[in-house]
């Protein structure tokens, strides 16, 4: 057995030992980095009472439409809410949501023609800066 056998059996031993050290670190440090850095998801949701919902009405009977807004924005949005029933606007509001709100709605709809069958009532939901908005339905009959 040579000495420089043994010499060099120490310095791979000792370099892979200290390549899987300095891995550690590395991975480590990387796995704090991207725990620190995570954005929390952020999104609203709209939605309607189901106990809520109403699916037929009379001609001239005021109906109610409640839905809610859930705000998980991170923070406090004003959003803009449209209430359609066959194409045409009912009502247009808008209402402000603090962050981690649900803000009930409830609007009393009267409606002033019968229908052909079950129609769509729609209510659309928007903030700033948004596109296409959040929209939520359900059908009617108005006899």
């Amino acid at each position: 057995m040579n000495l420089n056998d043994l010499t060099d059996d120490k310095m791979d031993d000792f370099l892979f030992k200290g390549l899987v050290a300095v891995l550690i670190v590395v991975l480590g440090a990387l796995l704090v980095y991207s725990f620190l850095n995570v954005e929390p998801e952020t999104f609203s949701q709209v939605y309607f009472i189901p106990d809520e919902i109403v699916h037929s009405a009379s001609v001239g009977q005021s109906v109610p439409v409640v839905f809610e807004i859930d705000n998980r924005e991170g923070k406090t949005v004003e959003y803009s809410y449209k209430l359609s029933f066959m194409g045409k606007t009912l009502k247009e509001s808008s209402v402000t949501v603090e962050n981690n709100e649900r803000k009930r709605i409830s609007e009393e709809i009267l409606f002033d023609e019968a229908t052909d069958g079950k129609q769509k009532f729609l209510v659309e939901v928007s903030k700033p800066g948004m596109d296409t908005p959040y929209s939520v339905w359900f059908w009617i009959q108005v006899e």
